[in-house]
Protein backbone atom coordinates (compact mmCIF):
# COMPACT_ATOMS: atom_id res chain seq x y z
CA UNK A 1 0.00 0.00 0.00
CA UNK A 2 2.41 2.70 1.06
CA UNK A 3 6.31 2.61 1.66
CA UNK A 4 5.15 2.26 5.35
CA UNK A 5 4.66 -1.35 5.39
CA UNK A 6 1.79 -2.24 7.73
CA UNK A 7 1.69 -5.61 9.01
CA UNK A 8 0.50 -7.77 12.13
CA UNK A 9 2.90 -5.89 14.78
CA UNK A 10 1.60 -2.56 13.43
CA UNK A 11 -0.37 -0.41 15.70
CA UNK A 12 -2.58 2.07 14.48
CA UNK A 13 -4.00 4.51 16.47
CA UNK A 14 -7.65 6.48 14.81
CA UNK A 15 -9.38 9.43 15.42
CA UNK A 16 -12.21 10.08 17.78
CA UNK A 17 -15.41 9.53 16.18
CA UNK A 18 -19.36 10.47 16.96
CA UNK A 19 -21.80 7.91 15.92
CA UNK A 20 -25.22 8.32 14.20
CA UNK A 21 -27.93 5.37 14.42
CA UNK A 22 -29.54 5.86 11.63
CA UNK A 23 -33.56 4.49 12.59
CA UNK A 24 -34.27 2.56 8.84
CA UNK A 25 -31.66 0.32 9.18
CA UNK A 26 -28.56 -1.31 11.12
CA UNK A 27 -26.24 0.86 9.88
CA UNK A 28 -24.33 3.51 11.83
CA UNK A 29 -22.76 6.39 10.85
CA UNK A 30 -19.39 7.50 12.18
CA UNK A 31 -18.22 11.25 11.75
CA UNK A 32 -14.23 12.29 12.21
CA UNK A 33 -14.75 14.82 15.32
CA UNK A 34 -14.28 18.40 13.01
CA UNK A 35 -14.68 17.13 9.89
CA UNK A 36 -18.02 15.75 7.48
CA UNK A 37 -16.13 12.84 7.07
CA UNK A 38 -18.47 9.74 7.78
CA UNK A 39 -18.51 5.99 7.06
CA UNK A 40 -21.02 3.52 7.94
CA UNK A 41 -20.38 0.79 9.81
CA UNK A 42 -21.93 -2.32 11.34
CA UNK A 43 -21.84 -2.91 15.01
CA UNK A 44 -18.67 -6.08 14.87
CA UNK A 45 -16.96 -3.06 12.31
CA UNK A 46 -17.33 0.17 15.11
CA UNK A 47 -15.93 -2.03 18.15
CA UNK A 48 -13.24 -3.08 15.74
CA UNK A 49 -12.92 0.38 15.02
CA UNK A 50 -12.64 1.79 18.77
CA UNK A 51 -10.76 -0.97 19.38
CA UNK A 52 -7.53 0.31 17.65
CA UNK A 53 -7.83 3.09 20.69
CA UNK A 54 -6.38 0.12 22.89
CA UNK A 55 -2.54 0.61 21.84
CA UNK A 56 -2.66 -2.50 20.54
CA UNK A 57 -0.69 -3.94 17.35
CA UNK A 58 -2.82 -5.62 14.51
CA UNK A 59 -2.30 -9.21 15.34
CA UNK A 60 -3.03 -8.82 18.96
CA UNK A 61 -6.59 -6.68 17.30
CA UNK A 62 -7.04 -9.70 15.27
CA UNK A 63 -7.08 -12.25 17.85
CA UNK A 64 -9.19 -10.16 20.14
CA UNK A 65 -11.40 -9.90 17.29
CA UNK A 66 -11.49 -13.40 16.62
CA UNK A 67 -14.92 -14.43 17.00
CA UNK A 68 -15.62 -12.31 14.23
CA UNK A 69 -13.38 -14.17 11.93
CA UNK A 70 -11.25 -10.98 11.63
CA UNK A 71 -7.84 -11.99 10.49
CA UNK A 72 -4.93 -10.07 10.17
CA UNK A 73 -4.88 -9.18 6.43
CA UNK A 74 -8.59 -8.24 6.93
CA UNK A 75 -7.73 -5.84 9.47
CA UNK A 76 -5.05 -4.23 7.20
CA UNK A 77 -7.52 -3.72 4.29
CA UNK A 78 -9.53 -2.07 7.15
CA UNK A 79 -6.81 0.10 7.77
CA UNK A 80 -6.17 0.49 4.16
CA UNK A 81 -9.86 2.23 3.91
CA UNK A 82 -9.86 4.48 7.09
CA UNK A 83 -6.15 6.14 5.99
CA UNK A 84 -8.13 6.74 2.57
CA UNK A 85 -11.11 8.51 4.55
CA UNK A 86 -8.77 10.45 6.95
CA UNK A 87 -9.83 8.66 10.18
CA UNK A 88 -6.15 7.31 10.78
CA UNK A 89 -4.17 9.62 13.36
CA UNK A 90 -1.09 7.41 13.53
CA UNK A 91 1.07 4.76 12.22
CA UNK A 92 3.87 3.34 14.88
CA UNK A 93 3.82 6.44 16.25
CA UNK A 94 4.08 8.48 13.82
CA UNK A 95 1.86 10.97 12.81
CA UNK A 96 -0.54 10.67 9.42
CA UNK A 97 -3.25 14.15 10.26
CA UNK A 98 -3.95 16.18 13.22
CA UNK A 99 -6.63 16.15 15.45
CA UNK A 100 -8.95 18.29 14.74
CA UNK A 101 -11.36 20.67 17.39
CA UNK A 102 -15.40 19.80 16.41
CA UNK A 103 -16.86 22.32 14.70
CA UNK A 104 -20.69 22.78 14.39
CA UNK A 105 -22.05 20.78 11.31
CA UNK A 106 -23.32 22.24 8.24
CA UNK A 107 -26.77 22.22 9.31
CA UNK A 108 -29.01 25.23 8.57
CA UNK A 109 -32.23 26.46 9.62
CA UNK A 110 -35.31 25.29 7.49
CA UNK A 111 -36.99 27.74 5.86
CA UNK A 112 -40.54 28.16 4.78
CA UNK A 113 -39.22 29.24 1.03
CA UNK A 114 -37.26 25.98 1.19
CA UNK A 115 -39.59 24.09 2.53
CA UNK A 116 -42.10 25.04 -0.28
CA UNK A 117 -40.05 24.94 -3.23
CA UNK A 118 -39.16 21.52 -2.32
CA UNK A 119 -43.17 20.34 -0.69
CA UNK A 120 -45.38 18.24 -2.01
CA UNK A 121 -46.64 20.60 -4.31
CA UNK A 122 -43.80 21.38 -5.72
CA UNK A 123 -42.70 18.02 -5.84
CA UNK A 124 -46.15 17.71 -8.30
CA UNK A 125 -45.02 20.57 -10.38
CA UNK A 126 -41.57 18.25 -11.53
CA UNK A 127 -43.39 15.41 -12.24
CA UNK A 128 -45.46 17.18 -14.13
CA UNK A 129 -42.75 19.05 -16.10
CA UNK A 130 -41.09 15.77 -17.11
CA UNK A 131 -44.26 14.33 -18.79
CA UNK A 132 -45.26 17.69 -20.42
CA UNK A 133 -41.88 17.67 -21.94
CA UNK A 134 -41.91 14.09 -23.37
CA UNK A 135 -45.30 15.47 -24.54
CA UNK A 136 -44.02 18.79 -26.13
CA UNK A 137 -40.90 16.61 -27.77
CA UNK A 138 -43.13 14.00 -29.21
CA UNK A 139 -45.78 16.67 -30.69
CA UNK A 140 -44.00 19.53 -32.01
CA UNK A 141 -41.29 18.42 -34.23
CA UNK A 142 -39.62 21.90 -34.45
CA UNK A 143 -39.30 21.28 -30.76
CA UNK A 144 -36.93 17.77 -31.20
CA UNK A 145 -33.46 18.36 -29.80
CA UNK A 146 -31.22 17.75 -32.89
CA UNK A 147 -26.99 17.41 -33.52
CA UNK A 148 -27.22 20.55 -35.48
CA UNK A 149 -28.75 22.14 -32.08
CA UNK A 150 -25.22 22.65 -30.88
CA UNK A 151 -23.92 25.28 -33.67
CA UNK A 152 -25.75 28.76 -32.51
CA UNK A 153 -23.93 30.98 -34.46
CA UNK A 154 -20.97 30.67 -37.42
CA UNK A 155 -18.80 33.19 -35.46
CA UNK A 156 -16.65 31.34 -32.87
CA UNK A 157 -16.17 34.17 -30.70
CA UNK A 158 -19.95 34.64 -30.52
CA UNK A 159 -20.54 30.85 -30.61
CA UNK A 160 -18.00 30.38 -27.39
CA UNK A 161 -19.58 33.41 -25.23
CA UNK A 162 -23.29 31.67 -25.80
CA UNK A 163 -21.92 28.11 -25.03
CA UNK A 164 -20.34 29.13 -21.93
CA UNK A 165 -22.92 31.78 -20.69
CA UNK A 166 -25.65 28.35 -21.45
CA UNK A 167 -23.63 26.09 -20.16
CA UNK A 168 -23.20 27.84 -16.39
CA UNK A 169 -26.52 28.75 -16.31
CA UNK A 170 -27.55 25.53 -16.78
CA UNK A 171 -25.21 23.75 -14.54
CA UNK A 172 -25.79 26.21 -12.00
CA UNK A 173 -29.71 25.80 -12.18
CA UNK A 174 -29.16 21.89 -11.81
CA UNK A 175 -26.17 22.55 -8.99
CA UNK A 176 -28.68 24.65 -7.26
CA UNK A 177 -31.42 22.68 -6.92
CA UNK A 178 -29.08 20.14 -4.70
CA UNK A 179 -28.33 23.45 -2.32
CA UNK A 180 -32.10 24.45 -2.01
CA UNK A 181 -33.11 20.67 -1.12
CA UNK A 182 -30.72 20.19 1.20
CA UNK A 183 -31.63 23.06 3.14
CA UNK A 184 -35.28 22.58 2.77
CA UNK A 185 -34.38 19.42 5.55
CA UNK A 186 -31.76 21.26 7.63
CA UNK A 187 -28.54 20.60 6.06
CA UNK A 188 -25.99 22.64 4.32
CA UNK A 189 -23.98 21.51 0.59
CA UNK A 190 -21.60 23.58 -1.86
CA UNK A 191 -20.52 22.85 -5.20
CA UNK A 192 -17.10 22.23 -6.11
CA UNK A 193 -15.10 20.97 -9.26
CA UNK A 194 -14.19 17.51 -9.98
CA UNK A 195 -14.06 14.33 -12.53
CA UNK A 196 -15.27 11.33 -12.85
CA UNK A 197 -13.50 8.52 -15.14
CA UNK A 198 -12.51 11.24 -17.76
CA UNK A 199 -15.36 13.78 -17.30
CA UNK A 200 -14.67 16.78 -15.78
CA UNK A 201 -18.09 17.78 -13.76
CA UNK A 202 -19.21 20.15 -11.35
CA UNK A 203 -20.76 18.45 -7.87
CA UNK A 204 -22.95 19.58 -4.74
CA UNK A 205 -21.55 18.23 -2.27
CA UNK A 206 -23.64 17.27 1.02
CA UNK A 207 -22.05 16.24 3.59
CA UNK A 208 -23.91 15.90 6.00
CA UNK A 209 -26.96 13.91 4.21
CA UNK A 210 -26.05 10.88 6.31
CA UNK A 211 -27.97 13.03 9.44
CA UNK A 212 -31.36 12.89 7.35
CA UNK A 213 -33.48 9.87 6.64
CA UNK A 214 -33.31 7.87 3.48
CA UNK A 215 -36.86 9.13 2.48
CA UNK A 216 -35.75 12.81 2.95
CA UNK A 217 -32.53 11.70 0.45
CA UNK A 218 -34.35 11.41 -2.57
CA UNK A 219 -35.60 14.78 -2.89
CA UNK A 220 -31.76 16.18 -2.59
CA UNK A 221 -30.53 13.60 -4.88
CA UNK A 222 -33.34 14.28 -7.50
CA UNK A 223 -33.41 18.15 -7.08
CA UNK A 224 -31.09 18.71 -9.46
CA UNK A 225 -33.42 16.63 -12.34
CA UNK A 226 -36.12 18.15 -11.29
CA UNK A 227 -34.67 21.35 -11.74
CA UNK A 228 -33.08 20.99 -15.15
CA UNK A 229 -36.82 19.34 -16.27
CA UNK A 230 -38.49 22.67 -15.30
CA UNK A 231 -35.66 25.03 -17.16
CA UNK A 232 -36.26 22.45 -20.18
CA UNK A 233 -40.12 23.13 -20.03
CA UNK A 234 -39.60 26.76 -19.63
CA UNK A 235 -37.06 27.10 -22.62
CA UNK A 236 -39.58 24.71 -24.84
CA UNK A 237 -42.61 26.68 -24.39
CA UNK A 238 -40.57 30.07 -24.62
CA UNK A 239 -39.87 28.97 -28.26
CA UNK A 240 -43.58 29.46 -29.10
CA UNK A 241 -42.98 33.49 -27.75
CA UNK A 242 -40.10 34.04 -29.56
CA UNK A 243 -39.86 34.48 -33.40
CA UNK A 244 -36.17 35.92 -33.67
CA UNK A 245 -34.09 33.10 -34.78
CA UNK A 246 -31.06 33.89 -32.96
CA UNK A 247 -33.17 33.36 -29.43
CA UNK A 248 -34.40 30.27 -30.77
CA UNK A 249 -31.25 29.05 -31.46
CA UNK A 250 -30.11 29.47 -28.09
CA UNK A 251 -33.37 27.86 -26.42
CA UNK A 252 -32.49 24.94 -28.78
CA UNK A 253 -28.75 24.57 -27.90
CA UNK A 254 -30.05 25.27 -23.71
CA UNK A 255 -32.34 21.91 -24.01
CA UNK A 256 -29.68 19.94 -26.06
CA UNK A 257 -27.18 20.44 -22.83
CA UNK A 258 -30.03 19.94 -20.47
CA UNK A 259 -31.05 16.41 -22.04
CA UNK A 260 -27.40 15.90 -21.81
CA UNK A 261 -27.31 16.40 -18.35
CA UNK A 262 -29.97 14.21 -17.73
CA UNK A 263 -28.67 11.13 -20.16
CA UNK A 264 -25.26 11.69 -18.00
CA UNK A 265 -27.29 10.84 -15.02
CA UNK A 266 -27.70 7.12 -16.64
CA UNK A 267 -23.92 6.68 -16.10
CA UNK A 268 -24.45 4.98 -12.33
CA UNK A 269 -20.64 4.04 -12.27
CA UNK A 270 -19.86 7.52 -12.47
CA UNK A 271 -21.29 8.85 -9.08
CA UNK A 272 -24.22 10.50 -10.29
CA UNK A 273 -27.56 11.71 -9.13
CA UNK A 274 -29.27 8.55 -10.18
CA UNK A 275 -26.26 6.39 -8.88
CA UNK A 276 -26.95 7.70 -4.93
CA UNK A 277 -30.48 7.66 -5.52
CA UNK A 278 -29.98 3.39 -6.29
CA UNK A 279 -27.78 2.92 -3.52
CA UNK A 280 -30.24 4.78 -0.91
CA UNK A 281 -33.07 2.48 -2.44
CA UNK A 282 -30.92 -0.75 -2.12
CA UNK A 283 -29.44 0.66 1.34
CA UNK A 284 -26.05 -0.62 0.73
CA UNK A 285 -23.04 1.90 1.83
CA UNK A 286 -21.17 2.15 -1.33
CA UNK A 287 -21.25 0.12 -4.79
CA UNK A 288 -18.87 1.91 -6.21
CA UNK A 289 -16.10 0.94 -3.50
CA UNK A 290 -17.81 -2.72 -3.35
CA UNK A 291 -17.16 -2.72 -7.29
CA UNK A 292 -13.39 -1.95 -6.75
CA UNK A 293 -12.68 -4.54 -4.91
CA UNK A 294 -14.38 -7.21 -7.14
CA UNK A 295 -12.26 -6.03 -9.81
CA UNK A 296 -9.02 -6.05 -8.11
CA UNK A 297 -9.41 -9.60 -7.34
CA UNK A 298 -10.27 -10.13 -10.90
CA UNK A 299 -7.59 -8.13 -11.84
CA UNK A 300 -5.05 -9.63 -9.71
CA UNK A 301 -7.08 -13.23 -10.53
CA UNK A 302 -7.95 -13.89 -7.39
CA UNK A 303 -11.39 -14.92 -8.40
CA UNK A 304 -12.35 -16.33 -4.97
CA UNK A 305 -11.00 -14.03 -2.50
CA UNK A 306 -13.48 -11.80 -0.87
CA UNK A 307 -12.57 -8.93 1.51
CA UNK A 308 -14.14 -7.75 4.16
CA UNK A 309 -15.89 -5.24 2.78
CA UNK A 310 -18.05 -7.56 0.42
CA UNK A 311 -17.83 -9.93 3.87
CA UNK A 312 -20.29 -7.23 5.73
CA UNK A 313 -22.56 -7.39 2.73
CA UNK A 314 -25.38 -9.86 2.44
CA UNK A 315 -25.56 -12.66 -0.03
CA UNK A 316 -28.37 -10.71 -1.68
CA UNK A 317 -26.50 -7.52 -1.42
CA UNK A 318 -23.12 -8.98 -3.09
CA UNK A 319 -24.94 -10.32 -6.23
CA UNK A 320 -26.42 -6.42 -6.36
CA UNK A 321 -23.31 -5.73 -6.71
CA UNK A 322 -21.71 -8.59 -9.17
CA UNK A 323 -24.43 -7.51 -11.14
CA UNK A 324 -23.76 -3.37 -10.76
CA UNK A 325 -20.21 -4.43 -11.27
CA UNK A 326 -20.35 -6.32 -14.77
CA UNK A 327 -22.71 -3.07 -16.20
CA UNK A 328 -20.60 -0.85 -15.18
CA UNK A 329 -17.87 -2.10 -16.56
CA UNK A 330 -19.56 -2.09 -19.73
CA UNK A 331 -20.42 1.37 -19.20
CA UNK A 332 -16.88 2.17 -18.75
CA UNK A 333 -15.66 0.58 -21.67
CA UNK A 334 -18.10 2.01 -24.12
CA UNK A 335 -17.66 5.37 -22.19
CA UNK A 336 -13.81 5.23 -22.93
CA UNK A 337 -14.16 4.17 -26.63
CA UNK A 338 -16.51 7.39 -27.15
CA UNK A 339 -13.62 9.47 -25.60
CA UNK A 340 -10.68 8.30 -27.06
CA UNK A 341 -12.47 7.58 -30.75
CA UNK A 342 -14.87 10.31 -30.70
CA UNK A 343 -13.93 13.27 -28.10
CA UNK A 344 -10.34 13.27 -28.73
CA UNK A 345 -10.33 13.48 -32.47
CA UNK A 346 -12.77 15.79 -32.56
CA UNK A 347 -10.61 18.05 -30.05
CA UNK A 348 -7.83 17.30 -32.53
CA UNK A 349 -9.66 18.30 -35.51
CA UNK A 350 -10.56 21.81 -33.68
CA UNK A 351 -7.15 22.23 -32.42
CA UNK A 352 -6.02 21.61 -35.97
CA UNK A 353 -8.51 24.09 -37.66
CA UNK A 354 -7.61 26.57 -34.94
CA UNK A 355 -3.92 26.56 -36.23
CA UNK A 356 -5.09 26.35 -39.96
CA UNK A 357 -6.93 29.32 -39.29
CA UNK A 358 -4.55 31.28 -37.38
CA UNK A 359 -1.47 30.57 -39.70
CA UNK A 360 -3.48 31.74 -42.97
CA UNK A 361 -5.46 34.85 -41.89
CA UNK A 362 -4.66 38.29 -41.33
CA UNK A 363 -3.16 38.62 -37.46
CA UNK A 364 -6.67 40.42 -35.63
CA UNK A 365 -8.84 39.96 -38.10
CA UNK A 366 -12.37 38.37 -36.78
CA UNK A 367 -11.86 34.81 -38.50
CA UNK A 368 -8.41 35.28 -36.46
CA UNK A 369 -10.06 35.44 -33.42
CA UNK A 370 -13.03 32.81 -33.94
CA UNK A 371 -10.35 30.21 -34.71
CA UNK A 372 -8.44 31.35 -31.21
CA UNK A 373 -11.84 31.16 -29.89
CA UNK A 374 -12.98 27.93 -31.41
CA UNK A 375 -9.45 26.19 -29.82
CA UNK A 376 -9.95 27.56 -26.24
CA UNK A 377 -13.53 26.22 -26.00
CA UNK A 378 -11.88 23.48 -27.27
CA UNK A 379 -8.56 22.98 -25.19
CA UNK A 380 -9.71 24.78 -21.67
CA UNK A 381 -12.29 21.10 -20.50
CA UNK A 382 -9.46 18.91 -21.30
CA UNK A 383 -6.81 21.13 -19.34
CA UNK A 384 -8.61 21.78 -16.43
CA UNK A 385 -9.07 17.73 -16.34
CA UNK A 386 -5.72 17.08 -16.39
CA UNK A 387 -5.14 19.68 -13.55
CA UNK A 388 -7.69 17.58 -11.49
CA UNK A 389 -6.26 14.10 -12.50
CA UNK A 390 -2.59 15.29 -11.50
CA UNK A 391 -3.94 17.35 -8.23
CA UNK A 392 -5.67 13.69 -7.06
CA UNK A 393 -2.66 12.01 -8.13
CA UNK A 394 -0.67 14.12 -6.29
CA UNK A 395 -2.74 13.47 -3.11
CA UNK A 396 -2.82 9.61 -3.67
CA UNK A 397 0.98 9.58 -4.02
CA UNK A 398 1.46 11.74 -0.73
CA UNK A 399 -0.74 9.66 1.33
CA UNK A 400 0.95 6.38 -0.28
CA UNK A 401 4.27 7.99 0.62
CA UNK A 402 3.02 8.44 4.63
Amino acid sequence: MSEMKISGDTIVEVHNIETYQSNDNDSITIRRIGTSDYLLFDVNTLNLYNSFSSNKSIAELALINSDHDYQIEDIIEFVDVLLDAGFIKTIDGQKISESLTDNPNLNVEPSKFYSLIFGKVAWTIYIFSMFANLYLFFTFETLRPKGSDFFVSNSGIISILIIIISTWIVIFFHEYGHICAAKSVGIGAKVKWGYRLVFLVLETEVADIWSVSRRKRYGIYLAGIAWTSILILFCALMQFYFLNEFVIKILKFAILMQLQTIVFQTLLFLRTDLYYVLINFLKIDDLNESMKYIFKNVLTLQFHKVSTKLNNLSAKERKVVKIYSVCSLIGILVSLYLFFVIDIPIALYSVKQTLEKTLRDPLFSISYWDGIAMGTLTLCPIVILIVYVLIDLRKRTVKGNI
